[in-house]
C-alpha cells in the first residue's frame, strides 16, 4: 500500500507528526537506510558527489493506532546513529523535532539543538535541509522494509 507523502514545512507540521504518533513515547528506530548519490560504474569510473544525501527511517510505535512511519529526510548534513549497548534496550520516550534556520532536526531525546553535536557519543540525531513523513502501518513487525529487490 503506497501511501501520501506530507512534507514537513513548519512547526504546525511538526506538531501535527508529532501529536498523531505520541511524540513517538515507547517506539523504536527499527530499520534506516542511507543513500548518498555517489557510485562506481560497471567500468569503474565514479560520480564522487553526494548530491542525494537521503535517509529512510522506519519507527515503530507500541500503539494499535499510528504504529508505524516512514521519515525520509532529504539533503542531510548530519547523521549520528548510536545503537543502545549491549544490555541495554533502545526505547524512544520522547522524539525531540524542530526547525531551525530552515533545516530540521531530529533526536532520539530532549536536548537543546545546539548540544546536539557535543552530545553525540550517546545521542542519536539528525539535521537535513527537509523531511517528508507517511504512515505505513503495514510494515509493523520484524519483516525487513529496506531489502534489495532485482
Amino acid at each position: 500500500m503506497d501511501r501520501q507523502w506530507n512534507i514537513i514545512n513548519d512547526e504546525k507540521d511538526i506538531e501535527y507528526v508529532l501529536t498523531r504518533f505520541g511524540h513517538f513515547h515507547d517506539s523504536c528506530i527499527k530499520e534506516v537506510k542511507y543513500m548518498s548519490g555517489s557510485f562506481v560504474n560497471e567500468d569503474c569510473s565514479m560520480k564522487p558527489f553526494d548530491d542525494l544525501s537521503q535517509v529512510h527511517m522506519i519507527i515503530q510505535r507500541q500503539n494499535i493506532e499510528h504504529s508505524v512511519i516512514e521519515i525520509v529526510f532529504e539533503g542531510v548534513e548530519r547523521f549520528n546513529l548510536v545503537p543502545a549497548r549491549e544490555g541495554y534496550d533502545s526505547v524512544i520516550f520522547h522524539l525531540h523535532m524542530k526547525k531551525k534556520d530552515n533545516r530540521i532536526y531530529v533526536a532520539d531525546e530532549i536536548v537543546d539543538i545546539d548540544e546536539f553535536a557535543q552530545n553525540s557519543d550517546w545521542l542519536t540525531w539528525i539535521r537535513a535541509k527537509s523531511a517528508k513523513w507517511r504512515e505505513v502501518n503495514q510494515y509493523i513487525g520484524d519483516s525487513l522494509v529496506y531489502i534489495h529487490r532485482d
